[in-house]
């Protein structure tokens, strides 16, 4: 028997005549309908046996298309309760002015809550060094912290700031305060650009335990180098965000030079 949640769905929601892959079918339909608001965050989707004679489908095929929508983020199992929709990803903005991670989800009305796993003073490792123009050997404050959203561990990031423009910097706490509010409220350090690499990564063993998944779940690395307003370079970091929980939203446009010949 169909669960109400299902009505007016069935077999004929699954094209079988064209060459679409019924899991891929199945995938983006309960997308379409999670998007619509048909189950609503937090509620248990119908189980694979409804979905099964709902559309007419194997429940390999049902499995692989549920599978997906885990690994995307958009549902969650819970082990012995069934399938939930998920609460919706973090979205964080790519611009042209950069923010720091606490910044921008104020903005979005979340609190932050941080827990800094190691903060000294060491020798810059050699990409670091690079990226921050130190000579070989140079100290920086090297910091490792798990970033927390809604209970839920999101990111991990390494940062590593010159000591030399920060000194004592490393006795502050970073656990209720953020890092570019400390450098811009005590070392009048402002940071006007930033370029960022981004690339899908798998995590590793100690990447899944603190970030409470499993290994190999899909990560996305973002490095970066943040530059204040005369260039100097202040942070370098690496954050790996959670791909089941986070989105990106990067914006462009197209410079329009204004034509003077005809006039």
């Amino acid at each position: 028997m169909v669960g109400n949640s299902l009505v007016g769905m069935s077999a004929e929601d699954i094209d079988k005549n064209v060459p679409i892959p019924y899991h891929y079918q199945l995938r983006e339909l309960l997308r379409d309908e999670i998007a619509v608001g048909r189950w609503e965050v937090g509620e248990r989707l119908p189980s694979e046996r409804e979905l099964c004679e709902t559309f007419n489908l194997s429940r390999t095929t049902v499995r692989e298309a549920i599978d997906a929508l885990v690994n995307e983020g958009f549902l969650r199992r819970e082990k012995g309760r069934g399938t939930f929709v998920a609460e919706p990803k973090i979205l964080e903005s790519l611009l042209q002015t950069p923010n720091g991670f606490t910044d921008a989800m104020l903005e979005q009305g979340y609190q932050v809550v941080t827990k800094v796993l190691r903060m000294e003073i060491v020798s810059a490792p050699r990409i670091a060094a690079e990226e921050l123009r130190l000579k070989s050997g140079e100290p920086v404050l090297y910091i490792d912290r798990l970033r927390f959203l809604l209970n839920e561990p999101i990111l991990l990031v390494t940062s590593c700031v010159p000591e030399r423009i920060c000194p004592g910097l490393v006795k502050e706490d970073l656990v209720h305060n953020s890092l570019y509010h400390l450098l811009r409220s005590k070392y009048d350090l402002k940071i006007a650009r930033a370029k960022r690499f981004m690339e899908a990564v798998a995590a590793n063993e100690l990447e899944a335990t603190l970030l409470n998944i499993e290994p190999g779940a899909p990560l996305m690395l973002i490095e970066s180098t943040a530059y204040s307003e005369d260039g100097v370079p202040i942070e370098y970091f690496k954050a790996r965000h959670r791909g089941d929980r986070t989105r990106f939203l990067v914006e462009t446009y197209r410079r329009v030079i204004k034509d003077d010949s005809h006039s």
